[in-house]
């Protein structure tokens, strides 16, 4: 009885063992397919960029340019303030590079946004590719 008992609970554990050992490779096969914000290809320049908007304010001490939205991340946003990071790419439609000192008022661009914003209003959003037109 003891090693009918035993060997019932040895096919159960090694049948468990399995079961979680199939599960994780399935998850490891998950994590390698991109999202759409990991693309290696460049979205602003394909036309598929988040936002767009003329700048009506510059904020040099925190590197973010206000927007005046044309193109809106949410229906009842008017503006938005865009922070640039030391990541953030930078070009004109060229895509020739350009600098943070080249978003001045007046200057309208497009751009692809990082998943989080803060949500003082206006938002807060933080750039991870800017398109100056």
């Amino acid at each position: 009885m003891k090693i009918i008992s035993l060997m019932l609970s040895l096919i159960l554990l090694s049948i468990g063992l399995f079961g979680c050992q199939q599960n994780s490779d399935g998850e490891n096969q998950d994590n390698n397919i991109s999202k759409p914000h990991e693309e290696t290809t460049n979205r602003v320049t394909n036309q598929n960029y988040d936002i767009a908007g003329v700048i009506s304010e510059v904020n040099n001490e925190r590197n973010r340019v206000l927007l005046n939205l044309t193109k809106k991340a949410q229906e009842n946003e008017e503006q938005m303030w865009i922070t640039v990071g030391e990541n953030t790419k930078i070009s004109n439609e060229n895509q020739e590079s350009l600098s943070y000192e080249d978003l001045k008022p007046a200057v309208e661009l497009k751009a692809n946004l990082s998943d989080k914003c803060l949500e003082p209003n206006p938002r807060i959003c933080f750039a991870e590719e800017i398109i100056i037109k």
